[in-house]
């Protein structure tokens, strides 16, 4: 069938060119997920701690989060909350061991949590939550820590595709995307930090620490109200009002930025001790190297700003420092210089007042006791046991099967089948192959309710379009443009988990699209080797062999007559042939002990009917019944 194949293959080439130029350069920001590790020692046990009202439980649940987050994790944590509110839970726990996800994803659970039927809720960090992980964290009313953890880093980065060097890159964003993309989830945490201090009628989590876990260039110092005992951060800007002849002192903070060295080696740099309880800074040989930030610069800026007002709806408890008196303020220490995302320790956690399982007493520096198993956690709530609620089978089956190396195979195998059978109608092995993987592809999201019908649709009218231009209509024409643009749009449709709006929707679309074209392209190519090699050596592979009809009297079949067959029609217009094989469109017909691939014009044509040829093209030959 040499026009159908010289066809197919031209479809197949028109494919890779017009997915390599849609190919986009720069994919969707998402949060930094590379995990660094903790070098702090787990501090000692003390004295239990007393359970409050508002965090005694007598039924609570606990959900898990373990493993990169991305849209099923969101669907899953929704199922699983209404799971637990429906079971009369009165706590949540959110164990966490993240290095982050996706933005919207993580923002998704981040509203749910603030959005919850039960009150009290609080995460587990054990043993890490980085990145997403971190703003899942401070969504919830508490926070407790196991012994040796690390929380933080949830700066936004965007990966990017090098057309030089075929890798995926790491940047961050410039300042058109900080401007776009910071300001809501900057909100975010600090409406988390807002929401957690009016609960607690206090002044803990501090709203510049949990924005300089996002922003890279917040450079904080750590001052104490002497009037009232309060302590909390300040930018440079209320710094060099209020400590004007102050050194600007060591950072005692790690920080991480992307493609720094610690993270590429899982490490993070050693940070020094807090501040003892006096107040007193480190010692400099303590301190981490220390690199002076530009005076003139006020840190976190119109990103900042604007989080604030977007958060304004939750009342602020920061004290004020405009119109204070001189000397009202005593400076602790300097927590970052704002050349990174901050990353906190366990220790750390518990100094800045993050960790609920760290005991203060008076003055003293605050004691952790580490939460690090579940009885553990039934003693800190007061509980007499705990309810878990995992990710169920299908959850997990279709976060195996939503991978991009699954999805993959899947579109490639999926490609392959479907053009062997358009090569070969009626052998169905194949195209039950290619349903096979279409059902692999969308089987797993209807399982769980997140299957979108429009690719399914776009799928379908590809295949028709382009089996109208292999074996109706004749040579390359729009038929066989819109089935390839349809098939298109439908592949990559699987990998797109939402519409396109604005902010992280359009980060989210941005993403998954660029993700579907990049695996399409390297799929679309690797179906065209394989139909290469596959036709190529049809007769030298046994289980194929079958696709080839061949006369037990004529050489066909041989390497001659397969290059014979690929060589233009020697047959004309008005010749007088007899159909060998049902033309259903397609098949084969004798003329003058010679076969040829045609297509019948008009209806179908059995086995044995004469036929007359009725147009020649160096792609297709036309016949009609006599």
């Amino acid at each position: 069938m040499q026009g159908t194949r010289r066809n197919i293959f031209r479809l197949l080439s028109w494919t890779l060119v017009l997915m390599a130029w849609a190919l986009p350069s720069v994919l969707a920001p998402s949060f930094a997920a590379d995990p660094v590790t903790s070098a702090a020692a787990a501090p000692a046990p003390s004295q239990p701690i007393a359970v409050s009202a508002a965090r005694q439980a007598n039924n609570p649940y606990v959900l898990t989060i373990k493993g990169p987050i991305d849209s099923i994790t969101a669907r899953s944590m929704k199922r699983r909350m209404a799971d637990a509110v429906a079971a009369g839970a009165d706590a949540l726990i959110i164990e966490l061991d993240t290095p982050g996800g996706e933005l919207g994803a993580v923002l998704e659970i981040s509203s749910s949590l603030k959005n919850s039927p039960i009150r009290n809720t609080i995460a587990w960090i054990n043993p890490q939550a980085y990145s997403g992980g971190a703003i899942i964290a401070l969504a919830c009313r508490e926070i407790v820590v196991a012994g040796s953890i690390g929380f933080g880093d949830a700066k936004v980065i965007r990966p990017t595709f090098d057309r030089n060097s075929l890798t995926a890159q790491l940047r961050g964003l410039n300042e058109d995307e900080r401007q776009k993309l910071l300001p809501p989830l900057l909100a975010d945490v600090v409406d988390s930090a807002r929401r957690h201090n009016r609960a607690v009628g206090s002044y803990e989590w501090d709203e510049l620490i949990v924005q300089a876990i996002v922003a890279t260039d917040a450079e904080l110092w750590w001052v104490e109200d002497t009037q009232t005992g309060t302590r909390f951060a300040v930018d440079r800007a209320e710094f060099e009002v209020l400590f004007p002849d102050q050194p600007v002192l060591q950072p005692m903070v790690a920080t991480a930025s992307v493609g720094s060295n610690e993270k590429k080696n899982g490490k993070r740099p050693a940070a020094p001790a807090p501040p003892t309880a006096s107040g007193a800074a480190p010692p400099e040989s303590e301190s981490a190297p220390f690199a002076p930030a530009s005076p003139t610069v006020t840190r976190l800026g119109s990103s900042m700003n604007t989080a604030l007002e977007l958060a304004g709806a939750t009342p602020t408890l920061r004290p004020r420092t405009d119109g204070a008196a001189p000397g009202r303020f005593r400076l602790l220490a300097k927590i970052c210089n704002g050349d990174g995302a901050v990353v906190l320790r366990e220790n750390e956690m518990a100094y800045f007042g993050f960790a609920a399982n760290a005991s203060r007493s008076g003055g003293a520096a605050p004691t952790l006791q580490p939460i690090n198993a579940d009885a553990d956690l039934q003693s800190f709530i007061g509980a007499s046991s705990l309810t878990r609620l995992d990710e169920t089978w299908s959850e997990e089956f279709a976060r195996f099967m939503a991978s991009p190396w699954v999805r993959g195979t899947l579109v490639t195998i999926f490609l392959i089948c479907l053009f062997i059978e358009f090569f070969s109608p009626g052998v169905t092995i194949p195209g039950v192959i290619a349903l096979c993987c279409l059902a692999g592809l969308f089987l797993p999201q209807i399982v769980i309710g997140m299957a979108m019908w429009w690719q399914l649709a776009a799928i379908g009218i590809g295949v028709v379009f382009l089996a109208a231009e292999l074996f109706v209509l004749p040579g390359f024409g729009i038929a066989g443009l819109v089935g390839i643009v349809s098939l298109m749009i439908g592949l990559v449709g699987v990998f797109i988990p939402g519409s396109s709006g604005s902010g992280v929707g359009a980060a989210q679309f941005r993403e998954g699209l660029a993700t579907g074209v990049t695996t399409l392209l390297l799929a679309g190519f690797t179906t065209w080797v394989v139909l290469f090699f596959i036709y190529r050596n049809i007769t030298n592979i046994p289980i194929l062999q079958r696709l080839v009809l061949t006369n037990p009297d004529s050489d066909i079949g041989t390497d001659a007559s397969m290059l014979a067959a690929m060589s233009p029609p020697s047959i004309k217009v008005g010749d007088i042939g007899v159909a060998v094989t049902p033309l259903r469109p397609s098949g084969k017909i004798e003329i003058d002990g010679n076969r040829h691939d045609v297509v019948a014009e008009l209806g179908f044509i059995d086995t044995g009917m004469k036929v007359r040829v009725v147009s020649v093209t160096d792609f297709r030959i036309s016949v009609e019944a006599v």
